[in-house]
């Protein structure tokens, strides 16, 4: 009894000295933001994306030229039966529409953001990094209060994907 009543004292000692060792060999997390819009914009193919864009716009605006002033009747009260049955009918063409231009754009994105997230794991573990948030992601969630720029790695991914 008088052994084990020596012996704990002296293995908690150990333990609490071997403590600073032990947190010495973990290695440091790095961690960066990037502006995931930014360089998705940057991308040499993104032509591609901002033209289903302009036609998307193209062919929505029309629709929604003619919505708004009916539903500002509705809301107001004002609007004829008539008015209140055309407001659906568009209201239906403008989600069709858009829904359509959605599968387009995530079509025509769709590979480039599968190049980005191949780069940026390349580089990530090139550079060494276990972490890389998107900065808007990660501020607008509340995940991230506080990022310091010089952990922006925005400008090395563009880079590396010219």
């Amino acid at each position: 009894m008088k052994r084990l009543a020596w012996f704990i004292p002296v293995l908690l000692g150990f333990m609490i000295a071997a403590t600073p060792l032990i947190a010495q060999n973990r290695p440091v997390l790095r961690v960066g933001f990037l502006d995931s819009e930014k360089v998705i914009q940057a991308h040499p193919r993104y032509k591609e994306v901002q033209a289903v864009l302009d036609q998307a716009n193209k062919e929505l605006k029309p629709i929604t030229d003619q919505l708004t002033p009916l539903q500002q009747k509705i809301q107001a009260g004002t609007a004829t039966a008539k008015e209140q049955q055309d407001f659906q009918t568009l209201r239906n063409a403008y989600q069709q529409a858009s829904q359509k231009w959605a599968e387009r754009q995530a079509k025509a994105t769709e590979p480039i953001t599968k190049q980005i997230d191949a780069e940026i794991a390349k580089f990530a573990r090139a550079q060494g990094f276990g972490i890389i948030l998107d900065r808007r992601v990660a501020s607008s969630s509340g995940l991230v209060l506080y990022g310091d720029d010089s952990l922006d790695v925005t400008d090395e991914i563009i880079n590396a994907l010219k």
